[in-house]
């Protein structure tokens, strides 16, 4: 596959953000949860940790707000990839489920700060399901996620999903998988991006 610079999107949590890997460790640190990320095999990850819903919603809240201000690392060599793509192509393009996107934006300054305001584009939807629309509007052909619904639903569109390896997607596809950014990185055509 010998993908554009310019034609490419990005998911955030799961594919950019260790999202999930930091809220195995926050359940086990403020409630005392016994889980492994490994078990989360459903992206409903509620239906296989057994987990109080109030304390699932009290991780998300700071997950969701205040990401530059908890330990939420990048993905290891997502801020190298990214950077260059920004360079490569700008804006860089993520479009996130999240209600909001502003929190996105600080989390970049924070992680990834060679990645200036003008150099990245964060689309917030609200839900899953409405990132078809904003792939669409803005020209993308290829967008890296990692939950198999949303990669269902625009691949019926014409947008090619690529699947970013985690516990909750490995079955149900035949789709293109990534298991680190190497490999995405191995996918674009950074000489006819130029």
């Amino acid at each position: 596959m010998h993908i554009p610079a310019h034609e490419i999107a990005f998911d955030f949590d799961g594919v950019v953000a260790d999202t999930f890997r930091l809220f195995v460790e926050m359940a086990k640190t403020e409630y005392n949860i016994d889980i492994e990320y490994e078990d989360i095999t459903e992206y409903d990850f509620m239906r296989v940790v057994k987990m109080d819903y109030t304390h699932v919603a009290q991780i998300f809240e700071t997950l969701t707000n205040f990401p530059h201000e908890v330990d939420l690392k990048p993905n290891t060599g997502a801020a190298d990839v990214l950077a260059r793509l920004a360079r490569t192509a700008p804006p860089l393009s993520v479009i996130t489920a999240r209600h909001v996107g502003e929190p996105v934006h600080r989390w970049f300054e924070k992680h990834i700060p060679q990645i200036g305001a003008g150099l990245l584009t964060v689309k917030a939807t609200g839900e899953s399901t409405a990132k078809l629309a904003i792939l669409k509007s803005m020209g993308v052909k290829y967008f890296v996620e990692d939950r198999v619904d949303t990669c269902h639903l625009i691949a019926k569109e014409g947008i090619t999903p690529i699947v970013y390896d985690q516990p909750w997607n490995r079955d149900g596809h035949s789709y293109a998988v990534v298991k680190c950014w190497d490999d995405i990185s191995a996918m674009i055509d950074w000489e006819g991006s130029r």
